[in-house]
């Protein structure tokens, strides 16, 4: 008998410290509804956070064909920002930063950042909307009929990653040798910069034969690394000539800018 009332006790406890419709709802939890859109067509995990004033609430690592239209988490009452990335392979989460290993190159990342939700009621939604933070670097070399003597080239850059939080590039060590795609062009996947301090490094016959500024000829070309979804950039360059190097957006045939260095 006396174990009964016990129960019965733990019962009434249990009634009196939920959330119920007749009393104040304010500690209660709020339901995020966070439709995922399109985010299937980019990445098939996709890591999702959010945050308020005092820090990150959560991260979650779904299958995107498991959620293809909607995710749904309890968070604390309040404001909140939504953020989400995919497309991540060899880059490493650490702390608050997603970065590039040495000597590799930038996944292909896409990812969102929400503006400020209303998470103050019962509750509250936001819409991803997934955007490219990579560029990869075509380079085609234009030899004039001369042997390259085994070109090699390397990217070097400031930047190796992004903070998740903000998408803001993050600061540190980026050198990666380029790679060939199966025209022979030499390839290349570079984070979101910061700067224009990226440099491609050309070596011949294993010998260092020249360093081109080539972040502040993509500036001076018009690429604007701060635009939502990143565009690829299609670069010629003059291995025998003097200094002459092409730079277009989005193609080959697309409209160009010829620069000497």
């Amino acid at each position: 008998m006396k174990a009964t009332r016990l129960f019965l006790a733990a019962l009434l406890m249990a009634a009196l410290s939920s959330c119920s419709i007749k009393e104040d709802r304010d500690p209660c939890p709020c339901v995020l509804d966070i439709f995922l859109e399109d985010s299937g067509d980019h990445a098939e995990r996709l890591a999702l956070s959010a945050w308020d004033g005092t820090g990150r609430l959560f991260l979650d690592r779904i299958d995107t064909d498991k959620y293809p239209d909607i995710y749904q988490k309890k968070v604390p009452k309040g404001f909140l920002n939504v953020c989400a990335y995919g497309g991540v392979s060899s880059m490493a989460l650490k702390g608050d930063r997603l970065l590039i290993p040495e000597g590799g190159q930038c996944d292909p990342v896409w990812a969102y950042k929400g503006g400020t939700v209303d998470a103050n009621g019962e509750t509250a939604e936001d819409h991803i909307t997934l955007h490219k933070q990579y560029a990869v670097i075509h380079i085609r070399l234009d030899s004039l009929g001369r042997d390259t003597g085994g070109a090699i080239l390397r990217a070097v850059g400031n930047a190796n990653g992004f903070d998740i939080s903000t998408l803001e590039p993050v600061k540190g060590p980026f050198h990666s040798f380029t790679s060939l795609d199966k025209e022979m062009h030499h390839v290349v996947s570079v984070p979101r910069q910061f700067d224009g301090s990226l440099e491609l490094e050309v070596y011949l016959e294993g010998v260092l034969s020249r360093t081109v500024l080539l972040g502040e000829l993509i500036l001076n070309a018009g690429y604007s690394w701060e635009r939502e979804d990143l565009d690829d950039i299609y670069i010629s360059l003059g291995l025998f000539s003097s200094g002459r190097i092409t730079i277009s957006v989005n193609g080959w045939d697309t409209e160009a800018i010829t620069f000497k260095y």
